[in-house]
Order: C-alpha cells, then sequence, then structure tokens
C-alpha cells in the first residue's frame, strides 16, 4: 500500500483544503473562502475550525507553512501562508482519483436504474 493510502477517504473539508492548496500556497483566509465556495448554502467552516483542521494537517505533514510571497502583493510577514507538502500532494492526488472512481461508479448505478 502506498503511504498517501492510508489517509483516504479523506474527510470532506480536509480534501477541499487541500484543493484550496494544490495550485499554491494561500494564507488561511483565502483557503477559508475557497473552502466555502465550495457550498450553496452557509458556510462549511469557520476561522476556528480551520485553524483546527490546518493545525491537524501539518502535524500528519500534509500541508506546511511557508513565508508569504512577494510577488502576490505586498508582504505582511504576519500572514503564514501554507502549501501542499510532497506526502499532501500525493494524498490529494489519490483522493482525486478515488473519488474519480466512486463517481464512475455512482453512475453507472444511475444509468442503471433509469433503465
Amino acid at each position: 500500500m502506498d503511504r498517501a493510502d492510508a489517509f483516504l477517504p479523506l474527510r470532506p473539508v480536509a480534501f477541499a483544503v487541500l484543493a484550496a492548496l494544490a495550485d499554491q500556497p494561500r494564507p488561511g483566509i483565502e483557503v477559508l473562502e475557497h473552502v466555502n465556495t465550495t457550498v450553496s448554502r452557509r458556510p462549511i467552516l469557520g476561522p476556528g475550525t480551520l485553524y483546527r483542521l490546518m493545525r491537524e494537517l501539518r502535524q500528519t505533514d500534509l500541508i506546511t507553512r511557508t513565508p508569504p510571497r512577494a510577488d502576490r502583493g505586498p508582504v505582511d510577514e504576519r500572514q503564514a501562508h501554507h502549501e501542499l507538502t510532497p506526502l499532501g500532494r500525493a494524498v490529494f492526488k489519490a483522493e482525486v482519483e478515488r473519488l474519480t472512481r466512486t463517481m464512475a461508479l455512482a453512475r453507472r448505478a444511475v444509468r442503471t436504474a433509469e433503465r
């Protein structure tokens, strides 16, 4: 078994945080905004829940803190950015593949049920 597979399946909110960090490092507030845009109703994460989850993801080596990037505007050294670690990227990719297989199974089941 691949080390990434040991983390699967991810909780939906953990997957959403990894997805928010998949393309670039972000400060927590941007992660929060990205995660909360994935639902149409009330936000699924508040700041306290997000920061507890991010601490857990750091402790399991899926994300890490990184200095703010100067190419994204004025640098505020107080604002920690977060990014995926190599393990976090592998877990994210493995979960995307798992969910893709699950969705294919669900589509087949729907087509069968519609007959």
